[in-house]
């Protein structure tokens, strides 16, 4: 099950551990509309497996993305699915997005936060 809007793709593998992939750009003003709905339907397929969010193939996100990003991790975290999450740390805008986010994973028992 993939979430597709505008130009931002997500992609679900499911298996062994499962996988998310974010792609493209997302540029909407209002991302949570349609981002917290797709992962809050499928939060429960994470659960009771690994899980592995991989970001390093996003070009973009505006700061409006950045409120249910930290909203997933939150909720994985809470539903004890434990999660490594990769982002480009090559790419400065990465780097600089995901910085913010290693401060607040670094209370979290489940989440796990890496540039590769």
């Amino acid at each position: 099950m993939n979430l597709k809007e505008n130009e931002l793709e997500i992609i679900f593998t499911e298996g062994g551990k499962n996988v998310v992939t974010w792609t493209g750009k997302s540029e909407s003003k209002n991302p949570s509309a349609v981002i917290t709905p797709y992962f809050k339907q499928i939060l429960d397929k994470f659960k009771g497996k690994e899980l592995l969010v991989q970001f390093e193939k996003l070009e973009y996100i505006n700061s409006s993305t950045v409120p249910p990003i930290v909203d997933l991790v939150s909720d994985l975290d809470k539903s004890g699915v434990k999660t490594t999450i990769t982002f480009d740390k090559n790419s400065k805008w990465q780097s600089a997005s995901f910085k913010a986010l290693e401060t607040i994973v670094k209370n979290m028992k489940n989440i796990t936060l890496k540039g590769v």
